[in-house]
Order: C-alpha cells, then structure tokens, then sequence
C-alpha cells in the first residue's frame, strides 16, 4: 500500500508539472505589431502565433495585427497558439449589383447585403415613383459587375411623381447623426450640407454627432417640396446641444 501510495503522489506530481497545473500566462495586447514583432513578443512568455485571417482596417498600418484571439489580458497555458488577423494592403473588392428598375426600399437591401452602403439620393420627377432610375459611385454612372472597394456608398437616383405635393420639414434637433440619415430619406427629402463645429477632435467624433442646427428650420411650420435638400449643422458639445433642444421647445 505504502508503495502504490508513493507511485501514485510520484505520478501526480510528474502530470502537474507536465500540464503546468495552476499556471498561467497573460496574453499581451499585440495590436499594431507586425507579424515579426508579435512573434517575438509572444516567445518571450513561451507563447506561439499564426496568422488565420487578413481584413482591411481603416487607419491601420499595412502588415499589422488587428485581431487577436484569445484576446489581450486573456490567461493561457505555456506553448499557447495565438491566432492573429493581419490588416491587408486594400480592402475587400466586391461586385456592383444591379440597382436599376427596382424599388428604392428593394434597392436598399441589395446595397446592405452586397457589402456596400447608401450614398445620397436624389429625387428626379418621373411617371415611376421610388424606381430607381440610376446608380452612381464617385459621381459618376455605376456599371454593373464593376468591383468597387467593400462599404463604397453608392449614390441613387429616385422617380418620383411631381404633384406639387408639399411635406412638413421634419425636425431633426437632437437626433444623432446616424438617425438623421434614416429620417431624411424617409421623408423623400435630401440631405444637403453637413456641418461640423469646431468641438470635434477626432473621426470617431462624428459617432455621437447631434444635431444643433438645421435649414429650413422645422419651428416656422415650414414645408418643403420632396427631394429638396434639408442643411444640418452637428456638434458633441453638450452645452450647445441642450440649448438647441431648450430653444425648440419653446
């Protein structure tokens, strides 16, 4: 007995030093590393990396880590692989569907699932309401099957039957940016110039833009043909904001 107890401690012994039982290592944060640089990083802890995925990143140097699993401050065991995204030279190039001769709402969808985004739409007097009669991209006519860079916005022109019918100007004061796109559109109306003051540091600013300012500004009752354009004027200060929205309700 007292010789299979020994062999059993001797064995769990030997396993907990085998599988390093009770360690672990922290995962450093390799993003904007180079493939080289992570390598090194990560051998210095006993760790090991492969790059499994590449994807176009905005702003990201060429060649660089933009992904990692597991991710940073994660606890592995020694001799750990981890698995890293590298950003790509361009981004994903895809094909331009056919937006014409459809529906605008039908158009939207195949602009979401096709990797790319809605532009501007612009309104054109027609005996065909919400077809769309053109596509655009940079300006100029999209032909289809054309590859264009993955989130390219493309630009679509609307029938719309011209009955002289005049809409309410939607108030867009306090709306986030984002919301002021969708509300827009939906009112058959364009958005005309975007401002930006001067409380903006940084692109990712423009994420929580709010709306302080618009033309033509929705209190005089004012109504507008569709497919005129509605000016917006943004900002992230919120002292300018609660005073936009205490102006409107009075």
């Amino acid at each position: 007995m007292l010789i299979t107890f020994v062999l059993l401690q001797l064995v769990m012994l030997v396993l907990k030093i085998y599988t390093g039982h009770g360690e672990s290592l922290t995962v450093p944060d390799l993003s904007g590393m180079t493939k080289e640089q992570a390598r090194k990083t990560l051998e210095k802890s006993g760790i090991r990396c492969e790059v499994v995925d590449s994807l176009y990143v905005k702003n990201a140097r060429h060649g660089t880590v933009v992904g990692q699993i597991p991710a940073s401050g994660a606890h592995v065991k020694k001799n750990r692989l981890i698995y890293l995204t590298i950003c790509t030279m361009a981004p994903e190039q895809v094909s331009m569907p056919k937006l014409t001769d459809i529906a605008y709402r039908q158009a939207l969808n195949v602009i979401e699932n096709s990797g790319l985004e809605i532009g501007d739409v612009i309104y054109k007097p027609s005996e065909y309401a919400n077809l769309v009669l053109e596509q655009m991209v940079f300006g100029e006519t999209a032909e289809v099957g054309m590859h264009v860079p993955k989130g390219t916005k493309v630009d679509l022109v609307v029938g719309q039957v011209s009955s002289g019918e005049q809409i309410n100007v939607p108030d867009l004061i306090g709306e986030n940016y984002s919301a002021v796109k969708e509300i827009v559109r939906d009112a058959s109306l364009n958005l005309g110039a975007v401002v930006f003051d001067d409380s903006f540091s940084s692109e990712e600013d423009s994420i929580n833009a709010i709306v302080w300012k618009q033309r033509p500004d929705p209190s005089d009752n004012t109504k507008i043909y569709k497919g005129q354009s509605v000016d917006i004027w943004l900002t992230v200060d919120e002292t300018t904001i609660q005073k936009a929205l205490q102006n409107t309700a009075k």
